[in-house]
């Protein structure tokens, strides 16, 4: 689940953060890294965990409408209380691990869910699945992946909920949503509670990469510093936005450190990051001085066995 791109943009923002702070001990930094790499694997969990949340919802206002009185009850309301992939998440074997060792009243308790919910009973997604009237597997998890896709995605509410619960979730929502739908899709129901999750990391090496790519990127902070004073050229250096310099840091640091990885991936990769990041002029600015740093390593020699 964790993958390079979330590792790169870990890395940027620890190496800011750090600097913030003064930046005297590394070691201080190694460990911010890790804790904001475990904690975006929790973010991914707690996510993929909401369609159970809001399904228990429904589960219990469909109990309470049957004691009170048991006309009121909407057949689409029970068939969703029923959801067959979202009983399959539920009993999910990792997942359940996850959800038992995890206090999740901040979300059952919020307005947000209960809100969300009544709008989503009246709502035209449910409507849709109901006159349908395919009820299966399939179609029951067509009906989550809407649910995440048009309910909890991009929900302002849902990131103020998430911000308050942990600060290092702050900013991962765009990457981690993406890997909540691809697990959605990935399900199959002859799996039951066995289906696999995304792993935390793809492989040994992703881990390594991680923390070498932070050690190296503090590493060469005044190498960098220096290149981007001496190419700066229209702007003064002095008033750089702190981050581009730093998202230079991390690309410069991965140009020479790891030599299997193409130039033109490197450099993508992080000119995409600092759209994400930054302001709209500063990809222009990164991709050229990435494109001017690439052409000094080249003639240095530093980039002999690059892909």
């Amino acid at each position: 689940m964790i993958n390079r791109v979330l590792i790169r943009l870990k890395v940027v923002q620890v190496i800011y953060a750090y600097y913030q702070s003064g930046g005297h001990k590394p070691e201080t930094a190694e460990r911010e890294l890790a804790k904001s790499l475990d904690s975006a694997y929790s973010l991914y969990q707690t996510l993929l965990y909401l369609p159970v949340l809001f399904c228990n919802l429904s589960r219990r206002t469909v109990a309470r409408k049957r004691l009170m009185d048991g006309e009121n009850i909407s057949g689409k309301e029970v068939r969703f209380s029923e959801n067959k992939f979202i009983l399959q998440l539920e009993s999910n074997v990792q997942l359940t691990e996850f959800a038992s060792s995890n206090d999740f009243s901040w979300l059952i308790n919020s307005d947000y869910i209960k809100d969300t919910y009544d709008s989503f009973i009246e709502g035209d997604i449910l409507e849709e699945y109901w006159q349908e009237e395919r009820f299966d597997y399939a179609a029951d998890k067509e009906l989550c992946r809407k649910i995440y896709k048009e309910l909890f995605m991009n929900s302002d509410d849902l990131d103020a909920l998430l911000e308050e619960q942990d600060i290092y979730w702050n900013g991962d929502r765009g990457l981690i949503d993406s890997f909540v739908l691809k697990t959605i899709r990935s399900f199959l129901e002859k799996n039951g509670p066995n289906q696999p999750l995304q792993p935390k990391f793809r492989n040994e090496e992703d881990r390594e990469f991680a923390i070498e790519l932070l050690r190296a990127g503090l590493a060469i902070r005044k190498e960098c510093e220096d290149v981007v004073a001496a190419n700066c050229n229209r702007w003064d250096p002095s008033r750089l936005a702190m981050l581009d310099v730093i998202i230079i840091q991390a690309a410069f640091a991965e140009l020479i450190t790891f030599p299997d990885i193409p130039l033109k991936v490197t450099i993508n990769e992080y000119v995409e990051m600092s759209k994400y990041l930054s302001t709209p002029a500063s990809s222009g600015f990164i991709n050229g001085m990435l494109d001017t740093i690439v052409k000094g390593l080249e003639a240095e020699g530093r980039l002999s066995d690059k892909l």
